[in-house]
C-alpha cells in the first residue's frame, strides 16, 4: 500500500513538475527576448537620433563650402562624412536594412567629386526615412513577440489542459486501485454478516489489501465452524430434552386425568402448573428446531398450496384461546393457489397469526387478509392493539428478542417466532414487514413471489 501511494504521488505530482519546468523554460525566454528587443529599440532610438544629428551638420558643413569655400571646411565635411558612414554602418547593422546604403553613398560621391553640388539637401530627409523605416521594423519585431508570446500562453493553456486531464486520469486509476479492493473487501465483510458464501476469486492489489483477505477468509470458516458448532448443539440438546419432556407431559396428563388416584385442589393446581410450563417447554424446543433448521442450508420444495386452507391450518390449534379471548376473527373470502413450500409458509402463518391473537385485546378482532398484486402474493395479519413502541418495532425480527409489551393468555412468548418467520420468508425470497404501526392498529404483511426464484 506504501508503494502504491507513493507511485501514485509520484506520477501525479511529475506533471505538475514538468508544466512548472516547461513554463519557467517559455517565461524565461519570453523575458529574455523582451530584454533583447527593449536594448536593440533604445540602441536604434539613440542611433537614429546622432544619425540625424550627423546629416544636418553634414548639409550645414556643405552649404557653408558653398558659400566661403574654405579647405577648412571642406576637411571637416568629409570628416564628417565618414563618421556619418560608420554610423550608417552601425545603423544598418542594427536595424539589418541595406535598401538605402546605396542611395547614402551616392549622395556621399556625389558630394566629395563636387563640394558644390546641392544634391547632399537632401540627406536629413533620407536619414529621417531610413529612421522611420527602422522604427516600423522594430514595431513589426515587437508585434511578433507579442504574438509568440500569445502562441506560447494559448500553447501553454492547452499542456496544461491535457497535463490536468492526464492527472485526474492517474489519480482516478489509482484512487480506484486503492479502493476497489477495500470496496471488495467491505463487500466480503458484509457477505460474512448475511452468512452468505464468499467469493473463491483471490482479491487483487496491495500486499495489506491481499493479507487482510486472506484473514477475512481464515475468520469466515472460523465462523462456519462455531455456526456448525452451535447449530449441531442447538440440535442435540433440542432433542436431549424432548425424551424426558415426553415422559413429563405424559405424567402430567396422567395425573390431571387421575389415573393414579383422586387429586384435590391443590393438587390440580399443582398439575396444570406443570401441564403449561412443559406447554411452554415443548414450544420453545419447536422454535428452537426450526429456527436450527432454517440457519442450514436447505432446498426449497415447491407445490401447489392453497392458502386458505394453510391460513386454516395455522388458525385450528388456537380456536381455544380464541374462544376464550372472544376473539372476532376474519378470514379471506377467496382463496387462491401458489406454488409454495408448504412447511415453510406454516412456519410463516403459525408465528404471525398466534402473535395477532395473543396480543390481541379481550373481544378483541384480529383480521387475516390475502390477494395477488402483479406478480406477489400479499397476505396481511392484523390485530387490534396499542402500538408497537419503535425501539421495539426496530428489533422485532432479531432472535430471541422480546419487547415491552408482553403476551396475555397462558402461554408466554420465546421470543424467536418472528426471526423464524422473517427466516423462512427469506428463504421462499419474500419479505416480511411490519407494515402498520399504529394505535389500535397492527399489521405485519408478508409478500411472497408467485413464480420460482
Amino acid at each position: 500500500m506504501r508503494q502504491l501511494v507513493f507511485i501514485a504521488f509520484f506520477l501525479i505530482i511529475s506533471p505538475i513538475g514538468y508544466m512548472l519546468y516547461k513554463t519557467s523554460n517559455v517565461l524565461e525566454n519570453q523575458l529574455q527576448e523582451s530584454y533583447h528587443q527593449t536594448h536593440m529599440a533604445l540602441q536604434l532610438s539613440q542611433q537614429n537620433n546622432m544619425f540625424e544629428r550627423l546629416a544636418e551638420d553634414i548639409v550645414r558643413s556643405a552649404t557653408q563650402f558653398r558659400i566661403v569655400e574654405l579647405p577648412a571646411i571642406k576637411e571637416r565635411l568629409d570628416e564628417q562624412i565618414e563618421n556619418f558612414n560608420n554610423q550608417l554602418s552601425i545603423q544598418m547593422f542594427l536595424s539589418e536594412q541595406s535598401q538605402h546604403r546605396q542611395r547614402f553613398e551616392k549622395l556621399f560621391l556625389a558630394v566629395q567629386t563636387n563640394p558644390l553640388d546641392e544634391s547632399i539637401d537632401t540627406l536629413p530627409q533620407l536619414a529621417r526615412d531610413q529612421a522611420e523605416e527602422s522604427y516600423k521594423k522594430m514595431e513589426a519585431e515587437l508585434k511578433s513577440l507579442q504574438e509568440k508570446a500569445r502562441l506560447n500562453r494559448q500553447a501553454l493553456w492547452w499542456q496544461t489542459s491535457l497535463l490536468v486531464l492526464a492527472t485526474l486520469g492517474l489519480m482516478l486509476f489509482f484512487s480506484t486501485a486503492i479502493t476497489r479492493p477495500i470496496a471488495e473487501l467491505i463487500s466480503r465483510i458484509q457477505a460474512i454478516g448475511r452468512r452468505e458464501d464468499l467469493p473463491a476469486a483471490p482479491i487483487r492489489g496491495p500486499m495489506e489489501i491481499v493479507t487482510l483477505n486472506n484473514k477475512i477468509h481464515w475468520l469466515d470458516q472460523h465462523l462456519q465452524q462455531l455456526e456448525q458448532m452451535k447449530l449441531n448443539f442447538i440440535q442435540h440438546i433440542s432433542h436431549e430434552l424432548k425424551t424426558p419432556l415426553t415422559t413429563l407431559r405424559e405424567g402430567a396428563d396422567l395425573l390431571a386425568e387421575e389415573v393414579p388416584g383422586v387429586l384435590n385442589k391443590q393438587q390440580h393446581h399443582v398439575v396444570s402448573l406443570i401441564q403449561t410450563s412443559s406447554i411452554n417447554l415443548q414450544t420453545l424446543i419447536e422454535q428452537l428446531l426450526d429456527y436450527n433448521r432454517l440457519q442450514q442450508s436447505h432446498q426449497i420444495e415447491l407445490q401447489p398450496v392453497d392458502i386458505h386452507k394453510a391460513i386454516m391450518k395455522a388458525v385450528t390449534p388456537l380456536q381455544l384461546i380464541i374462544s376464550e379471548k372472544s376473539i372476532q376473527l376474519t378470514l379471506p373470502q377467496t382463496s387462491h393457489v401458489i406454488q409454495s413450500d408448504p412447511g415453510m409458509l406454516h412456519r410463516i402463518l403459525g408465528n404471525l397469526v398466534s402473535n395477532a391473537i395473543y396480543y390481541s385485546s379481550q373481544n378483541g378482532h384480529v383480521i387475516i387478509a390475502a390477494r395477488i398484486s402483479g406478480k406477489k402474493l400479499i397476505l396481511d395479519v392484523e390485530n387490534n392493539g396499542s402500538a408497537i413502541p419503535s425501539d421495539d418495532a426496530d428489533k422485532l425480527f432479531e432472535p430471541f428478542y422480546q419487547g415491552k409489551k408482553r403476551r396475555t393468555g397462558p402461554l408466554k412468548g420465546t421470543g424467536i417466532g418472528l426471526s423464524i418467520a422473517m427466516e423462512a420468508s427469506k428463504a421462499m425470497h419474500g419479505k416480511l414487514t411490519l407494515h402498520t404501526n399504529k394505535e389500535g392498529k397492527i399489521v405485519f404483511r408478508l409478500c411472497l413471489p408467485l413464480e420460482p426464484i
